[in-house]
């Protein structure tokens, strides 16, 4: 199973989802070897985390590649598609780790996002909560599957509309960034039930 992910958070963000992010896709990896490779999509990777990922050849990294890296975030959100269908990724599933999914991903290809909250996705100006808004809806109607961190999380997103049979709560109570073994195998249960093996 080839999952695709977005890779903002794991690969450029030292905060908490950052930290969830690296240490979700680490652990799957590390309990999952056979037939599980991780493919992680993102804009750059900071210096940090250049080798995070490293010592496990079941996880690699994608960053856009010629006149792609002049407008990296446009490349994350629309041309995603095309790279994800060729021959060399042909990606089944494709998690969006920050609530956020690629437009105009082939109905074939399975989606997940993880929705961590209104509280965990403040953002400062007016300009950028209304484009996270748009793009959060996106996702919600997009994805096949949205794993809220916590009971709180999936209260908002059935407030939000979204139906609940769509909706899986992964998460440690009062602790949603904790990552563990049962975590971990958790969501590949998710990615297993939406693809298979």
């Amino acid at each position: 199973m080839l999952v695709g992910y977005e890779s903002n958070n794991p690969l450029r963000n030292s905060r908490q989802h950052g930290d969830f992010s690296r240490e979700l896709i680490a652990r799957i990896a590390d309990r999952h070897i056979n037939g599980y490779r991780a493919m992680l999509f993102t804009k750059n990777v900071k210096r940090a985390y250049r080798t995070y990922f490293s010592g496990n050849s079941n996880v690699s990294t994608y960053v856009p590649t010629g006149l792609s890296r002049l407008l990296p975030s446009l490349w994350l959100r629309f041309s995603l598609n095309s790279i994800i269908k060729t021959e060399q990724v042909k990606v089944k599933l494709y998690h969006g780790l920050n609530s956020e999914l690629p437009y105009g991903l082939d109905r074939d290809i399975k989606t997940v996002i993880t929705y961590y909250g209104l509280s965990n996705h403040n953002k400062n100006s007016l300009m950028d909560r209304l484009f996270w808004r748009t793009r959060l809806h996106y996702a919600f109607r997009a994805s096949n599957r949205i794993i809220a961190v916590d009971e709180k999380a999936r209260v908002e997103l059935l407030d939000a509309g979204v139906p609940e049979d769509k909706i899986v709560v992964i998460g440690v109570e009062g602790h949603p960034f904790e990552v563990t073994d049962q975590l971990a195998d958790a969501y590949y249960e998710v990615y297993r039930d939406l693809v298979g093996d």
